[in-house]
């Protein structure tokens, strides 16, 4: 008998096949080590992966099932990767107090977004862009302010692209991101590419191709990942773009370093400046992946929680006054500073209560144990489990909110009047029942400036434009896995504001 040759052809569905079986090998092992925890949704080893494609649009509320009949305790849910083991209010101080060798908020990023493959090595090796986020951009905020609030204004004029007293239907979240995009990057790489459209489209798109990427790599195992990231990710591309664009200022730059030392007249007061004084990285295309690295984490939160806003103001019309008075009062005094806008009370309790209300993530505080550790309530946790805090759950919890499901965009406010702790409720705080930023030590590090970006955009709106939902009501977020977006199809009217009596 003949030997039949064995091609490529025939690779393709051997190896598809092995990765199922590996897959499936794999899900009952980690079952086996996580039945003393109950899960949620079907039972069964398919009944898990119906239960884990199903929360690609239905997380919150396959999440919800489970915090409402395992209240305070722990349960797990299937993604098709693996379980991840759900923590309620009452654990979160157990992920607080744990150290980075036991809970690893590094490692669980890994397996969500693969950042050696999607950004590339070096932003693993070396994440000293963090470090950059806590002291340069959150120490500089006030100096970088009004570069940033001229963009915002630029931006908003140039992509909403008003006539007088014209209404405009423009699609909110797309309109959101590019506004973000602009402002973010005035203080990431400069003026002018900070307006480059190439440049823009490359980071506007950055998130969902990242987000895409990371799925799909999530489905190979290890050993086969270097392989899978050639086929499975567009890395080289993006940085190859991304680097064209920098090589130039970044040429520049090491000119001027070269020759004047650290200081110089008009030297950039940006984050690419900040990367080039560390000295790490002088690569066009090292310098290209690091930037897309800080626009992942800041466009997609800003961007975001910005829209569910202007989502909830369109929605609440009759707000729309008093936050107007509070931002005209408060600017008209201090002007454009870091000062005015922390006194700009209203306007932080709309942006806090939209974050509770609305939501970014089902599942939160992402850890992954790197040994066994025992929770304070006895629940072992074996090692290798990825971990998650029922977020969006507890910031609709009537034991932690009064009328949880209920939009009271001054909810903060009160809170802080009644307790007498204004620091406690503000944007960027965080506890057990505010886990918007995160908590512990890998509380994100840029929410200082995410907040700046925040009442920045949201003020600029409230003092130029009037807005509406025309027909419709408030288009409520939808879930991508665990993420909670603002509804990318939705729709607003705008227009410049005037004067009543003349419109």
């Amino acid at each position: 008998m003949a030997d039949i040759p064995f091609t490529s052809n025939h690779l393709l569905p051997v190896t598809g096949t092995a990765l199922v079986v590996a897959l499936c090998v794999y899900r009952a092992s980690e079952f086996r080590k996580l039945n003393h925890i109950p899960s949620v949704g079907s039972p069964g080893l398919l009944g898990s992966y119906w239960t884990a494609f199903k929360s690609l649009t239905d997380s919150s509320k396959i999440v919800q099932e489970g915090y409402n009949k395992y209240k305070m305790g722990a349960f797990k849910v299937p993604n098709l990767g693996h379980w991840v083991v759900v923590l309620n209010r009452n654990h979160v101080n157990d992920i607080v107090s744990a150290s980075d060798k036991e809970l690893s908020f590094h490692a669980a990023i890994e397996d969500y977004v693969r950042p050696a493959y999607t950004f590339g090595p070096q932003i693993t090796h070396d994440a000293y862009h963090y470090s950059i986020m806590k002291s340069q951009l959150t120490h500089n905020l006030s100096a970088i302010l009004p570069d940033v609030a001229d963009e915002i204004a630029a931006a908003l004029d140039e992509i909403v692209d008003l006539t007088e007293k014209e209404w405009k239907c423009v699609p909110v979240l797309e309109t959101v991101e590019k506004v973000a995009c602009r402002a973010s990057n005035r203080a990431f790489v400069g003026y002018p590419l900070c307006r480059d459209s190439d440049w823009i489209e490359l980071n506007t798109q950055l998130t969902n191709a990242i987000i895409k990427e990371g799925l799909l790599l999530s489905l190979f195992p290890n050993f086969v990942m270097p392989l899978a990231a050639k086929f499975a990710t567009k890395t080289a591309n993006r940085v190859k773009r991304g680097a064209r664009h920098l090589a130039p200022i970044i040429t520049e730059r090491l000119k001027h370093m070269k020759e004047y030392g650290k200081q110089w007249n008009d030297k950039p007061d940006d984050f690419l400046q900040w990367c080039l004084d560390e000295g790490k990285e002088t690569s066009a295309d090292l310098l290209a992946a690091r930037m897309f690295a800080i626009n992942f984490a800041a466009i997609h939160t800003s961007s975001n929680t910005f829209a569910q806003a202007l989502y909830c103001l369109a929605a609440n019309p009759q707000y729309i006054q008093s936050l107007r008075e509070e931002v005209q009062t408060t600017l008209g005094k201090d002007g454009w500073t870091k000062e005015a806008l922390s006194k700009l009370r209203k306007v932080e309790s709309f942006l806090k209560e939209t974050q509770r209300f609305e939501g970014n993530a089902s599942l939160g505080v992402k850890r992954r144990a790197l040994k066994d550790i025992t929770l304070s309530d006895g629940t072992l946790i074996p090692k290798g489990t990825y971990l998650c805090v029922a977020s969006h759950a507890i910031h609709r919890d009537p034991h932690v909110y009064e009328d949880p499901d209920v939009f009271d965009p001054y909810r903060y406010t009160k809170l802080q009047d009644k307790q007498g702790d204004g620091s406690r409720h503000q944007l960027v705080a965080v506890s057990p029942e505010s886990l918007m930023f995160g908590i512990g030590k890998a509380v994100c590090p840029g929410r200082f400036f995410a907040a700046m970006m925040l009442k920045l955009m949201f003020v600029h709106i409230i003092l130029s434009y009037d807005l509406k939902l025309g027909d419709v009501s408030c288009p409520a977020s939808v879930c991508m896995g665990p993420a909670i977006v603002a509804n990318p199809s939705a729709d607003a009217m705008i227009r410049r504001r005037c004067d009543e009596q003349f419109c």
